[in-house]
This record gives C-alpha cells, structure tokens and sequence, in this order.
C-alpha cells in the first residue's frame, strides 16, 4: 500500500476509535506500540532507530504498515487499551524528521524508505501514527546493526501478525519468494539481487534455487524478465541424489562453497530429509523406472490406464496434481496415495508399485483389455 492508502485507513481507524472505541487487532497491516524505550540516550533519530527500524523493514518489504503509538496491548489476550502517550514519547516524536530516518536505511540497505508520522488526540489522550509504504525492492541489510536488531542478509518481512525472517526456513523462504515472484510488473532483477546476500556480486539470471520440499525450482525467466517457478522431480529419499549432494557438503567433502575472494559459486536451500513420514516417487520417475524394465513401448496417457486396470483408480485420466480424491482407491495405498506439499495434492508412488505395474505392461494378452489395442515391443526386443 502506498502512503495515500495508509492514511485512508488510518484516518477511518481514528474515527472509529474516537467514536466507537474499536480499532483493529494486530495484524499484518498494524502493530501497536505503548511507549519507546529511551535505552539511556538523547539523540531522537537513533532512539527512533532502536526502536522501530525492524518494524519499518518488515512493512516496507510486505505490503507496507501502520504503527499506532500509544496504545497498550495484553500479549496474552490480545486486548488493547488507549492508554496514550506521556509528555516525554511526544516531545521526542515531535523531533523526529524523516528525511534522517530515510538516510539512515540508505546506510542500513542503499535505499531509503518512506514514512509518515503524525500526531492524533482522542479527548485529552495523545497519540502518534507511523506510516510505512511498500517498496517495489526488497529492503536487505548490508552489513550487521545489532543495536538496530538487523543482521546482514537478513530478509524480514511481515506475516501472521508478527515480524518474521523469509530465508531462515525452506517453507519460509518458499512463501516470501513465492510473494514476490507473483507480484505483477516487477523486473526480475530487482527481487534477485537482494533476495540473499550471497548473490550481490553473482549475475542473478545464472542463478537456480532448489526447494525440495515443493519440488520447485526458481530462476530467471528470459520471456517475462522476471522471477519464476517450475515444478521439477527431486528425489527426495535418503539416497537420493539430492541428499547425497546435500550430505556430501555438510560433510566438506565436495570443500568450501567459495572461490578464493569469498563469493558463493552457487546456493542451495533446502533440507537435508523429507520429512514425509513415507519414502515415495513421483510418476516421472515411476515411469522411467518401468520403461527400464518394461517389453513395451507405452505412453504417460497408458500408464494411467494400467493403474485403472489395476483398480489403483477409477477412472485412466485423472489428474497427478491436485486430483480429485475420490477417483484414487485407498484400498491400493500400499502401491499409490496423494501426498500433501505444502499447498498442493499430487499422487505418488511407493517401489513396490514398479513391479505389478510392469508385470501387466508385459503380458500381451492383457493389451487389448488395459489399452483397447495391442502395444508396439520396443525395437531391440524385434531383433531378438
């Protein structure tokens, strides 16, 4: 939201306060605060710093935010009081100039950053509204601020009602970028070359990102220009080569991920084990698996009709991803189920399934009954 958007709301809030005595619960567009700390110092701009220069990243790099201060919140309840502001917060707000703030993030991250702070009364309480716009970059810092609490290479933004770190988790990471490669007219550059510290001085469109979890892969879409995913197989099996890799490098054993001038040469994000409670395949690599071991030519189409044949489903043209449920029989899930990843439904495999599955492909009498038509041996088995 930009700054004329957040003064719409924030004025609508006001008077709802004023009249009404309601405002908002703490979200991911509001956070209250009931004083600042003064941490022992006098300079305004560095106390505001200390205070609210997380804050201001977070909103900045999300949809943008509004901070009301003077107001006290029960952590453990959730409720707010108006309790305002004492003379000693309002005489340092008063002080504040933005334009310091502003130059301050140009140290923090090279980009400065836009705010409004303002002063509201409701009767003789007195309060201050901090606006923060959404930027169209992300927002990272460049080095460690510990006394401002930001850490380099650090992406922080806002979610579930509270200040969170995109790249601390895969399944962080995958929905803060998941946020940003979704946002419209954003040139592809602008979101890659400050999504992770590593990559300032890495060309962003010779860059992959792996995340194993929703077998995804991000790069540089040339078409577009922008940022884009695909869906990829990763086997995702203890001994699967994803895993090998990743082992191997924790172990040091394919040595340090650097070149001798200390830039990354690549960066994986993922984990080290799935952490499904089944090992399983996807049905590329099921089909790979059986056409190794298989007599017969068949198609991905055919494939499906087997598992019909099978009675492993009801119907030969459901879909992999995001089925529908009740045409996948469950008396069958030894062989096949539907496994959640994060959002989305896909059928998978187990091994054992590899066997039946190629045992029917095999069997010539059975083509007519499976596929409605006799299969084509493949070629090396003609001249046999």
């Amino acid at each position: 939201m930009n700054l004329k958007e957040l003064k719409d709301d924030i004025l609508k809030t006001i008077d709802n306060l004023k009249n009404h005595g309601k405002f908002p619960k703490e979200n991911n567009l509001y956070d209250y605060k009931l004083e600042l700390n003064f941490y022992g110092l006098t300079d305004a701009v560095e106390i505001f710093m200390r205070n609210f220069a997380k804050d201001i990243l977070s909103f900045s790099n999300s949809n943008g935010g509004i901070l009301l201060l003077g107001i006290k919140e029960d952590k453990s309840t959730g409720n707010l009081d108006d309790t305002g502001l004492n003379q000693k917060n309002i005489d340092l707000l008063t002080k504040i100039d933005l334009n310091l703030i502003s130059q301050q993030f140009s140290r923090i991250a090279k980009t400065g950053v836009d705010l409004d702070l303002q002063p509201f009364q409701t009767g003789t309480r007195k309060f201050y509204y901090l606006l923060i716009e959404k930027q169209n970059q992300i927002i990272i810092p460049i080095n460690d601020f510990e006394k401002y609490n930001l850490k380099k290479g650090e992406i922080t933004y806002r979610v579930s009602g509270k200040n969170a770190t995109a790249n601390s988790t895969t399944q962080d990471f995958n929905r803060f970028i998941q946020i940003k490669a979704n946002e419209k007219n954003k040139e592809f550059m602008e979101i890659w070359s400050k999504l992770l510290p590593e990559m300032f001085d890495i060309n962003p469109r010779e860059v992959l990102i792996l995340n194993p979890k929703s077998n995804t892969v991000y790069g540089y879409n040339s078409k577009e220009n922008l940022l884009s995913s695909s869906e990829i197989d990763i086997d995702q099996t203890e001994d699967g080569a994803f895993n090998v890799i990743l082992n191997a490098i924790s172990a040091g054993d394919i040595g340090k991920i650097s070149t001798d001038e200390g830039k990354p040469i690549y960066k994986i994000v993922g984990e080290l084990k799935s952490k499904t409670p089944r090992d399983f395949i996807y049905f590329s690599s099921l089909m790979k698996q059986i056409k190794v071991i298989s007599n017969y030519n068949f198609s991905s189409t055919q494939l499906k009709y087997v598992f019909k044949y099978l009675k492993w489903s009801t119907d030969k043209s459901f879909k992999i991803e995001n089925p529908d449920e009740t045409k996948i029989n469950s008396e069958f899930n030894q062989y096949m189920w539907i496994e959640v990843l994060d959002k989305t439904h896909k059928v998978v495999f187990s091994k054992n399934a590899i066997e039946p599955i190629a045992k029917a492909i095999n069997q010539p009498e059975n083509h007519l009954t499976i596929f409605g038509k006799a299969l084509q041996l493949k070629s090396k088995n003609k001249t046999k």
